[in-house]
């Protein structure tokens, strides 16, 4: 079983992965492939508060490339909630969590920031695999 946030209605929903798996809420089919989901503010607020995981969140100009977050969200579906945030359109969110540049890695768990970190290179995957299971461990 793992952790999976509806794109649908953005409720947060403990189900196993796979094909069949959905909204406890509205029964939209889940993705549990884990794929970081971009948000608003509200949303964020939302999800940082209620998830009974951690949530990763990227902090990302509008345009930019995915992050290398894509591949440790995959790696670790169900077990992180993997959110994307632009920067530029959701000024609030970025001032209220203090983000100075993008991309920035915020990670949050039961309802507070945990650790933080601004990969350097888009391909630092095995940087940010590595950041997020210590951040996870403390």
């Amino acid at each position: 079983m793992g952790i999976y946030r509806c794109a649908a209605c953005g409720a947060v929903n403990r189900s196993a992965a796979g094909a069949g798996a959905r909204c406890e809420r509205c029964r939209a089919a889940l993705d549990t492939s884990g794929a970081p989901q971009h948000v608003d503010a509200a949303a964020l607020v939302t999800l940082i508060a209620s998830s009974p995981a951690p949530v990763l969140v990227d902090f990302a100009a509008p345009g930019a490339r995915a992050s290398c977050l894509a591949e440790v969200a995959s790696a670790r579906a169900g077990e992180l909630v993997c959110l994307r945030v632009d920067t530029a359109g959701e000024p609030a969110a970025t001032a209220a969590y203090r983000v100075r540049q993008a991309p920035t890695v915020v990670l949050f768990a039961r309802g507070a920031e945990v650790a933080r970190f601004a990969p350097t290179a888009p391909e630092a995957a095995g940087q940010v695999s590595r950041w997020v299971a210590q951040a996870t461990r403390a």
